[in-house]
């Protein structure tokens, strides 16, 4: 059995009140059951202390993202949405299109 990575660093958490949420706390945060969480607690982000687990709400905001569900007719509508807001790019230009800047020029000398 694999266990889970441990990082010095959490880069995801943005916390600046860190505020731990148990199984219940944290299921009913996130509209789910406890078991939901104890189920899937090797995939999913969370603080293991002791024998104990914590959720802060970065983790909470993780999880529910991970479980998002967008069908398909509302994403390509955010895309189509996201595309008409976003100016067009110039074409990127050839290799063939580059051509070095010259030797400098001297500068003008100051009598």
């Amino acid at each position: 059995m694999k266990t889970a990575v441990r990082r010095p660093s959490r880069p995801h958490c943005t916390c600046v009140e860190v505020r731990n949420y148990d199984y219940v706390a944290a299921a009913e945060k996130l509209g789910c059951k406890k078991r939901f969480l104890q189920d899937r607690i090797s995939r999913l982000p969370h603080q293991r202390l002791g024998e104990s687990v914590a959720f802060c709400d970065c983790d909470l905001r993780v999880i529910q993202r991970m479980f998002t569900v967008i069908p398909d007719e509302i994403w390509e509508g955010l895309l189509n949405q996201q595309q008409a807001e976003t100016p067009a790019l110039p074409a990127p230009l050839s290799l063939h299109s580059i051509k070095p800047a010259g030797a400098p020029r001297p500068s003008a000398a100051v009598i």
